[in-house]
């Protein structure tokens, strides 16, 4: 019966959702303009690609995006300007109401569309085939391909293949051909590849794969008609990322925190640990499980420890994962708040420190907190809302019992 109700469910969402984005192409149509949907994909760096996109261009033009969600739920309420509260009989309740009336009343239109479009599964209604169901982007743009998600595919190969069908569908892609997967997989129609410019972005420690990041943005700018100039500009004043995705903080003992707490995965943690090597010693590194990788569980992590070993000074972990697969060099612990009292009582002067992880479970953006210097700089963590901060005392309770 529930698998009955998700399948009418979802395709509710999309027809609303697919009614709504023609009426604002015929809309756009009307005022003698057109609408351009770009799609963005990959494992890593989506969100941040898709933030660099709309800094860049939002000084132009009037820019939508669906920064809620990228999934199968995620990107019809975007559409739709809805939100999902929470999950339940009622919350659906509320949005199957909510959606004609969207429809009927909501005439807000832009001009560009930017989609982050996220893949857990080569099924259905995980997969590429469903979002491109959805929506049809004008521009697709593709990062790189990593084992994130790995657990629900057979190979890399299966992920970029998944992957590249948007890119495939789209009249032009803009494609990180540096990539061996990526490039393999990607035949749009008009392919371009993503420049090479480095950008420095203030307040952020942004790691070589950003450069792929930004350069995407910069180089759909100019498919847009903004020039390079103007895009940089653009991306220097308006671009701020979401919290604990490579900020800089202040920490005690005169130490400097690099917060990448929000999330992790095997590249993004190699690119991460490449780059502590340009801030000044001693360095430490707290790394967390990585986790929804399948069969490539134990290969990762040991990748991870040995790349801690040329980076780090001194390496914590976090999480049961670390503690098994990390060598004799990592001092192990479980749980964040485990982690915090030692770092606390073994932080040298004036070190940089590196924090990643995954978030279930993980959370050590809380273990930042014990590190701060200032302690209101905890309101630019990630999950701080009422409901995160309930959910991990919930956990930390349950685990000390």
């Amino acid at each position: 019966m529930k698998r009955i109700l998700s399948y009418f469910a979802l395709r509710y969402l999309r027809f609303f959702a697919k009614a709504h984005l023609l009426k604002i192409k015929l809309i756009q149509k009307i005022k003698g303009k057109k609408l351009i949907i770009v799609g963005i994909t990959g494992s890593a760096g989506k969100t941040s690609c898709l933030l660099a996109c709309q800094a860049a261009l939002g000084p132009q033009f009037k820019i939508k995006t669906n920064s809620h969600g990228n999934s199968e739920t995620g990107i019809p309420l975007s559409i739709l300007d809805l939100k999902m509260n929470n999950y339940s009989p009622f919350g659906w309740l509320k949005i199957f109401i909510l959606c004609p009336i969207q429809f009927i009343f909501n005439w807000k239109t832009y001009q560009i569309f930017l989609v982050e479009m996220g893949i857990d599964s080569q099924y259905s209604p995980k997969n590429m085939d469903y979002l491109l169901s959805i929506i049809k982007p004008d521009i697709g743009i593709f990062l790189n391909v990593s084992s994130v998600h790995q657990q629900n595919f057979n190979s890399l190969d299966q992920i970029a293949f998944e992957k590249a069908k948007m890119i495939n569908l789209s009249p032009i892609g803009i494609v990180n051909l540096n990539d061996p997967l990526v490039k393999k997989y990607s035949h749009p129609k008009k392919l371009i590849n993503i420049s090479k410019i480095k950008i420095n972005i203030p307040k952020f420690a942004l790691p070589h794969a950003y450069q792929d990041t930004l350069s995407a943005a910069i180089d759909l700018s100019k498919l847009i008609g903004l020039t390079e100039s103007e895009t940089i500009t653009n991306l220097q004043k308006y671009l701020c990322l979401p919290e604990s995705r490579s900020s800089l903080l202040d920490g005690i003992k005169n130490s400097v925190i690099i917060d990448s707490s929000y999330n992790s995965s095997p590249l993004a943690c190699i690119e991460m640990l490449t780059l502590l090597h340009s801030f000044p010693s001693p360095h430490l590194v707290v790394l967390g499980d990585m986790r929804e990788l399948g069969d490539s569980t134990i290969i990762e992590h040991q990748k991870i420890y040995r790349q801690a070993l040329k980076s780090a000074d001194k390496i914590i972990s976090v999480g049961p994962l670390t503690q098994k697969y990390f060598g004799p060099k990592a001092q192990k612990f479980l749980y964040w708040w485990q982690a915090a009292d030692y770092l606390k009582q073994n932080l040298p002067p004036q070190s940089t420190i590196l924090i990643k992880g995954s978030q279930n479970t993980i959370f050590l953006e809380e273990l930042i907190k014990t590190i701060l210097k200032n302690p209101s700089d905890s309101s630019k963590l990630c999950r701080q809302s009422p409901h995160w901060l309930k959910l991990k005392e919930k956990f930390r309770q349950s685990a000390i019992v």
